[in-house]
């Protein structure tokens, strides 16, 4: 693969770069996750920060200066803090949120500059890996594959372990040659029933989509000039203004929102490839995913802060801001913080972003 680059087991060659996607809002995780503080930047598994997780795991591949950070303008200085050895020129500033096409867009021409003829691994900010030698290697094995079809684009998808309406699915269709664990994507399944989610997770055909993707930056230029050709153009002006905020910010505000699996990926109709990723992985996309991440007391229950339980089983109860207390429930979330608090059953935690337009 090239120059071995970077620290520890570093072995990727230097047109390597990771694009880390850190502008989600985490409304789910409400009221801890705030504007002024999304998802990615809490806490939620560990000592750091699921951003800081996120680049640690890149760094067994990657020197820093071939990481790239998306997020919001509003959050320059929180990611500067929590990543203080990221050079600020790889800190790309998006001024309004415009879903996952328009921010790899963007990072897609940053990475031009550098190498034209560059790599890109991307991957959101807000994800739960916690074995980063797993992670590393199956990205290894991506980046032979795509060696071998420089054409191509590479999804990577988890083998459930529960029937899931939170995530999307990928079909797995033809085994490919090389490496063993890779497919031809048949089709994408965006968040089932539960009644097709339990159909999903026990036919050994179909993946969760991780959200990670790998491909040629040449290559997803030319997806997004093909399927979203007024994205594709108004990144263009972009690039022939390169530096000038006022241009950035007419183009990018009237970019459509759409990701970049509808925008693109699923327009393609084929040429998309899966690798089978056997690590442990969770998006942590609502408060019910710490019970699957963080230790249980012993009637299960998963408590951060100052919490007081009292005959209370399998429930969630987290406080940064006063003490809280519970009696005699089960299988709720209660959260609270100085911005509100929080009470729902666990089974309609994927509703709180439902509140998001009705808080004042």
């Amino acid at each position: 693969m090239g120059e071995a680059m970077g620290r520890g087991d570093t072995c990727v060659a230097p047109t390597v770069f990771a694009v880390v996607l850190a502008g989600g809002r985490g409304e789910r995780f409400w009221p801890i996750s705030t504007d002024a503080q999304p998802k990615a930047f809490l806490r939620l598994a560990g000592g750091e920060s699921l951003l800081q997780t996120t680049v640690r795991r890149m760094q067994l591949l990657l020197p820093w200066a071939q990481i790239v950070v998306v997020a919001g303008e509003a959050h320059a200085e929180l990611v500067l803090a929590q990543l203080p050895e990221l050079p600020k020129a790889n800190l790309l500033l998006e001024p309004c949120g415009r879903d996952t096409a328009a921010a790899i867009g963007l990072a897609s021409l940053h990475i031009e500059r550098r190498d034209p003829d560059a790599v890109m691994i991307v991957l959101p900010a807000d994800h739960y890996i916690p074995d980063a030698g797993a992670f590393a290697a199956i990205m290894r094995r991506a980046l032979e594959l795509l060696a071998l079809q420089p054409d191509g684009v590479l999804m990577f998808g988890i083998s459930p372990t529960r029937p899931e309406t939170g995530y999307g699915y990928l079909e797995a269709g033809e085994p490919l040659a090389q490496p063993p664990g890779a497919f031809v994507v048949h089709r994408f399944l965006e968040k089932p029933d539960r009644q097709t989610a339990e159909r999903l997770a026990t036919d050994g055909c179909h993946y969760w989509n991780s959200g990670i993707f790998l491909w040629r930056n040449r290559v997803i230029q030319g997806l997004l000039a093909r399927h979203m050709p007024d994205v594709w153009e108004g990144l263009c002006r972009i690039r022939a203004a390169w530096g000038a905020q006022d241009a950035l910010i007419r183009e990018y505000s009237a970019f459509q929102k759409q990701s970049v699996d509808y925008g693109v990926l699923e327009r393609m109709g084929s040429g998309v490839a899966m690798i089978r990723a056997d690590f442990a992985w969770d998006d942590l996309g609502a408060w019910d995913a710490l019970a699957r991440v963080q230790p249980a007391d012993d009637s299960g229950n998963v408590i951060v802060g100052e919490v007081e339980l009292l005959d209370t089983a399998r429930s969630v109860v987290v406080s940064t801001g006063p003490r809280v207390a519970v009696v005699g429930l089960s299988e709720i979330i209660v959260v609270a913080s100085d911005d509100g608090v929080l009470v729902c059953s666990k089974g309609r935690a994927q509703d709180v972003r439902k509140l998001s337009g009705k808080r004042a």
